[in-house]
């Protein structure tokens, strides 16, 4: 394959040819549907500050590969007018374009977003560091339609990885507010993505959101603090969660949510909710391995670990390990968003230590189970339960009165070897746990420890692919479920038109 590298640089110039020795001098130029730039090529954007939009206006292709835009040293990019923006917008973005791979970029003082990919596929933004920017850090969204359903879900096979996205909606002061839309992160109509190794701080509002038809991917290893400043405040709307899978108008399901560290945010950690029921639902979400301390505003919030509100259902809560929280589990159908009750959740072999308000919350829920959990005894009950709940089942769950962590105050929440929750998990875990947040085997002793991290030592590493492979087979499952409905609805259509 014939592919070619050009170059960019502060001292070019945009009649040159953009090769080393003639660069271009504006990363847009390089872009443009009329530049040499092929599938397969890369564009090196050489060390200094550029302010311009860049719009993208080609695409790579499955055959020759990916177009890499990528810094070549230290690269920053700014808006060319901070304070006059549209929504969508950013510094690079595009429309209805694929096959790129955007690496290493700085780009801060934004009016929108840092990076917006729009009806996009098979896109690649990594190692960028986005800094006050006035809405997203980094966005994946519809070009033009939001009246919901599948022809919401726009874009396809998308991943954000090992990015920086710092004081995102920096302009934004509250409600009333029209700036700084969207959240830090935001994955929006999305089928197949991987949101994986980010850092996520100081944002006003929610930091990662996958939303509004996002299916079949995972949001893992990230880290996430400080964010909602103002969204989990009064000023704002007393919420904001750190990780926020989000129905809203299209069905929003199988998603991996592993092995992030989420702390020290002013509103709640991880949340599972459908903002719009009835436009679509929420299911078959799958929370494990992740390490969720620190978080929420007790009387202003509900500072929840992990929350999972309504119309939602089919979810399993496995292994994570939560600790000072305002709450460290609310399952509650009845929030400030209408729609049918929480359904099957299962929260199995989970640590919820030392939470400042209360262990737990049930309401407008059925079918829930609570399994092998280990609870800190700082409150008079395990959990509470609020009205319409039904079917709550509770099979050898602990109460104790220290967890035994390596380092509480230190936030090192690996276990001791004298921890109650050392071999007292249940064995009957997934198939995707076969791994703890360190990579390492599951039931290295007599049984699966509870929480995140699996006690004593191990040669065995275990990566993602088992994670990757569930996740493959679900929606694989889903596909072939939804075509047999296709199939039946057709029949029936048939069967009306001719009987």
């Amino acid at each position: 394959m014939d592919t070619q590298t050009y170059y960019v640089s502060p001292d070019g110039s945009d009649e040159n040819p953009g090769t080393k020795a003639e660069p271009w001098k504006t990363v847009n130029r390089a872009v443009q549907k009329d530049s040499a730039v092929k599938a397969g090529d890369t564009i090196l954007v050489q060390p200094g500050t550029y302010t311009e939009l860049i719009t993208l206006e080609k695409s790579g292709n499955e055959e020759l590969g990916h177009i890499t835009l990528k810094a070549d040293g230290d690269v920053t990019l700014r808006d060319p007018d901070p304070n006059v923006g549209d929504f969508r917008e950013g510094v690079i973005q595009s429309a209805n374009q694929g096959h790129w791979i955007i690496d290493g970029f700085r780009i801060e003082n934004t009016s929108w977003a840092g990076i917006s990919l729009r009806d996009a596929n098979n896109m690649i933004v990594q190692n960028n560091h986005t800094f006050e920017t006035g809405a997203s850090g980094i966005i994946v969204l519809p070009e033009s339609y939001y009246e919901g359903g599948e022809a919401e879900v726009t874009s396809k096979d998308i991943k954000v990885i090992d990015n920086k996205i710092e004081r995102a909606n920096w302009r934004w002061t509250g409600l009333g507010d029209t700036r700084g839309t969207q959240e830090a992160l935001s994955i929006w109509g999305v089928d197949g993505f991987e949101v994986a190794n980010n850092i996520v701080k100081e944002g006003t509002r929610e930091g990662i959101d996958v939303k509004t038809g996002s299916r079949n991917g995972s949001i893992h290893n990230n880290t996430v603090t400080e964010v909602a400043k103002i969204g989990g405040t009064p000023k704002g709307y007393n919420g904001g969660p750190a990780i926020y899978v989000d129905g809203n108008r299209a069905d929003t399901f199988n998603i991996d949510v592993y092995s992030n560290k989420v702390y020290g945010n002013t509103s709640e950690g991880i949340v599972i909710n459908d903002e719009e029921p009835g436009a679509g639902d929420v299911r078959d979400i799958r929370v494990f391995n992740n390490v969720v301390y620190d978080n929420g505003t007790q009387g202003v919030n509900s500072g929840a670990g992990i929350m999972v509100g309504s119309n939602v259902r089919d979810v399993e809560i496995t292994n994570n390990t939560l600790s000072g929280n305002v709450q460290s589990f609310v399952i509650d159908g009845s929030d400030f968003f209408e729609g049918d009750k929480v359904s099957n959740v299962v929260l199995r072999n989970n640590i919820f230590a030392d939470a400042g308000y209360r262990n737990g919350f049930i309401e407008d829920a059925e079918d829930i189970v609570l399994d092998n959990n280990l609870f800190t005894d700082g409150a008079e009950k395990l959990f509470e339960t609020g009205d319409g709940t039904k079917n709550i089942e509770e099979t050898n769950n602990l109460e104790v009165k220290s967890v035994g962590f390596s380092d509480a105050k230190a936030k090192d929440y690996h276990l001791t070897s004298d921890s109650p929750a050392v071999d007292a998990g249940t064995n009957g875990i997934p198939e995707y746990l076969k791994g703890d947040a360190d990579s390492k085997q599951r039931k290295i002793g007599k049984a699966v420890d509870m929480g995140s991290f699996e006690f004593g030592k191990s040669d065995a590493t275990i990566d993602d692919k088992s994670v990757k492979a569930y996740n493959k087979r679900r929606q694989e499952d889903s596909e072939k479920a939804r075509k047999s409905q296709d199939s039946s609805d057709e029949e029936i259509v048939l069967r009306n038109k001719f009987f």
